[in-house]
Order: C-alpha cells, then sequence, then structure tokens
C-alpha cells in the first residue's frame, strides 16, 4: 500500500506542478522550492539529492493556501491540471439500486422476430444480394434474381388478356375479370405493383425478377447461392427484426428465491448503465444440466432502438426489489481509512467529504449521509487528487466529524 501512495505522489507531483522549460533558471526564488516527491518533508532552496533516499529534488511552486482556516479538506486545482490529471465529475442524483444480487443474463433473438423468406415460384437464382448473414436490411432491399419459366409464362398470359381487352370494341365483363385474375396470380408470386406497371408499360415480359425484402431486419440465415436451383416454398433467407429481444438467464437452485418469482425486470447493459430497459417473464421452467438443477428464464425486452445485440452480456434485477436512491458512480467513492469523495464546492476548488453508502451494484453506489442531490463528485482521478492534497497540506488529513 505504502509503494501505491508513493507511486501515485509521484504521478502527481509531475502532472500538478506541470512540465517546465528544459532551460529555465534552476535556482528556487521566492516562489518555489525544491523538495523529494518520496519524502515531503525534505525541502530545500537549491537542486541537489535527498538525503533519504537520493533521488532528485524536483522544484514546487508556492502557492498561497486561500482555504487557510476554513473547515474541511479544500484543494485548488486549474483547468490545465485537470485535464491533464485525467479528471471527470458527475452529479448526484436519484439512481435505481436493487436490493438483491443482479444476475447475468445474455441477449438472444426473439423466435417471434424471424421472418422467412421462401421461394413463391421454381426456377434458377440467377443474382444474390445478399450473401452473408448479419447484414442489416431496410424495407424493401432486394434480395436476389429469379430466373423462373413459369413465373414468365404467367407474365406473358397476362399481357395477352390486357393487350386483347384494348383491341376488342366492347371490353366484356368476362375479359375484365380474366385480366384481373391474371394480375392477381402475378401479385401472388410476389411481383410489387411497380414491376407489374413496368411490364404493362414495356409490353415485354423478365426474364428475370427480384425479389425484395418485405420488412427491416437483420439477416440470420443465407440458405442460396447463385446458380442454385429452388422449388416453390424453398426456404431461401431468414430476416430477424431486433425491435424486441429475449434476454435468456439461468439461475442455480440457491438463487432462485425472489428471483424466479418476479414478473417484470429491469434489463442494465454494461456499455450503457444509465440506459434501462424493462422486460417481462415470458418463460420460466427448471432444466437438469450436467447434473444440476438449473431453473431458465426468458424475458421479453422492447428493443426499439436495436441497441440490445445478440449475445451481449447484460445484468438482470427484479424490478420489485429495486428503489430509487442518491447514488454515484462506484470510482468516485475513495475506499481508505474512511469512505471518502471529492466534491466541486465551486471555480476550481475540490471538498474531500467523508460519506457513509448503503447498497450498491456493478456501476453505482447508494449515499446514505454526507452528499446532497446536485452536488457534483469527482469520478475519476479521485486518488491524484488525494496525493496532490497529501504532498501539499502533509500525510496528517482532518476529518471533520
Amino acid at each position: 500500500m505504502k509503494n501505491f501512495i508513493y507511486s501515485t505522489a509521484l504521478i502527481t507531483i509531475f502532472i500538478f506542478t506541470g512540465c517546465k522549460n528544459g532551460h529555465e533558471n534552476h535556482e528556487a526564488t521566492s516562489d518555489s522550492y525544491y523538495t523529494c516527491p518520496m519524502h515531503p518533508s525534505v525541502v530545500s532552496s537549491t537542486p541537489g539529492a535527498c538525503p533519504v533516499c537520493n533521488m532528485s529534488l524536483i522544484k514546487v511552486e508556492k502557492k498561497e493556501n486561500i482555504h487557510a482556516g476554513q473547515q474541511g479538506n479544500f484543494i485548488t486545482i486549474d483547468k490545465r491540471q485537470q485535464e491533464l490529471a485525467g479528471i471527470k465529475t458527475d452529479t448526484v442524483k436519484p439512481r435505481n439500486i436493487a436490493s438483491t444480487s443482479s444476475i447475468i443474463g445474455t441477449v438472444t433473438i426473439d423466435e417471434d422476430q424471424v421472418k422467412t423468406i421462401s421461394s413463391r415460384v421454381k426456377g434458377r437464382i440467377d443474382k444474390l444480394f445478399i450473401k452473408t448473414t448479419g447484414v442489416y436490411l431496410k424495407n424493401r432491399s432486394p434480395l436476389y434474381s429469379i430466373y423462373s419459366e413459369q413465373l414468365q409464362a404467367d407474365e406473358k398470359e397476362y399481357l395477352s388478356l390486357l393487350q386483347k381487352s384494348k383491341t376488342v370494341s366492347t371490353t366484356t365483363k368476362l375479359t375484365n375479370e380474366l385480366v384481373s385474375a391474371a394480375k392477381n396470380k402475378l401479385f401472388l408470386w410476389g411481383l410489387t405493383e411497380k414491376q407489374i406497371s413496368e411490364i404493362e408499360t414495356s409490353g415485354k415480359t423478365s426474364p428475370l425478377i427480384t425479389f425484395y425484402s418485405p420488412e427491416s431486419g437483420y439477416v440470420t440465415e443465407v440458405n442460396i447461392t447463385e446458380g442454385m436451383y429452388v422449388d416453390e416454398g424453398s426456404s431461401l433467407i431468414k430476416i430477424t427484426s431486433l425491435n424486441q429481444v429475449w434476454v435468456e438467464a439461468q439461475l442455480y437452485s440457491n438463487e432462485i428465491s425472489g428471483i424466479a418469482e418476479s414478473k417484470i425486470f429491469q434489463i442494465f447493459s454494461e456499455s450503457n448503465p444509465e440506459e434501462v430497459y424493462k422486460g417481462i417473464l415470458v418463460y420460466s421452467n427448471p432444466i437438469v444440466e450436467e447434473g444440476k438443477r438449473i431453473h431458465l428464464l426468458k424475458i421479453r425486452v422492447n428493443n426499439s432502438g436495436g441497441k440490445l445485440i445478440p449475445g451481449t452480456l447484460v445484468s438482470v434485477i427484479p424490478e420489485k426489489s429495486i428503489a430509487n436512491v442518491l447514488a454515484v458512480p462506484k470510482s468516485a467513492v475513495l475506499l481508505e481509512k474512511m469512505k471518502t469523495v471529492w466534491v466541486l464546492a465551486h471555480d476550481n476548488t475540490f471538498e474531500q467529504r467523508m460519506v457513509e453508502t448503503g447498497s450498491e451494484n456493478k456501476f453505482w453506489i447508494e449515499i446514505t449521509s454526507g452528499l446532497k442531490q446536485g452536488d457534483i463528485v469527482v469520478t475519476e482521478g479521485a486518488y491524484l487528487i488525494s496525493s496532490e492534497f497529501i504532498l501539499k497540506s502533509g500525510a496528517g488529513q482532518r476529518h471533520e466529524h
């Protein structure tokens, strides 16, 4: 622990004193002095070596203690020093923290969201626009072009009936019905209104017909290649929408109590812990795996933003165990002799405060005493601030009770 403190102290000396020009005057002025980063009690007006550890002394600029006489531990750090130290802050505010431990779940595809694209006609795949899985398709994206003699024959029949209806002097009801039936047949084969209109305008059949995606989603299966012959009804491509996904979680017998009985869960992704997803339990069943009794949960989650990707690990918490409490990121709380945080008091001045904590999860920790809503706390660089404070004020920090 001592080595860690000394190493941190050495880093902070370099960060907070700044990098000086190699040609500057090495004599100390009335505004500076030389000290040992390992032994701050060693002070000299000239450069040299530490009599204790023989390390080179480092020049330190004197700063007026603007906090003298104030109750509490304060330190002022200018903007440039904060940037060098990588100091980041967050605001104290209510957050959802569970009283029970979270369980790990995996995002999976909702089978109800899988759309199978089957061939409506017999023919040969001439061109395949989608050859790999994982590709996102927008609605009406081209999938494949097929050569089908059967489809081409029906196109010719439609053009023939359409031409006949235009040439006869009196169009009969039967003729109109035959034209309409032939057109509907093309619709049933999967042709669009635009494709049929192009056939009508050109007066020619097309040897190749392109089929399009009926909806947006990710390609999860491709069963065809260019040049392959397919029959009517053959499964060609599967497209899956991620607007709704499942989260699957497994519980051992000692974890079931208070969790498996829940119906509503909250889902947290490690990549974005601020965003909370609500899920509904749709399946709960005990299974036996490797001789152990395991409870399998399947939770349906609304994923309209598409941010939850299949395969992602998430935290799953029963909603009934969640309370809305004042909390900060866990990195803000320093676990030294006492639990402390650094709070932005004003401008570039930080105050060290003792805190008491309650429930916590992987990301947040509840604050039961010492902070109020709206306080701004340091979440990254807090240990460096503590080291700089020790160097400036000595190791004996005072803690107000």
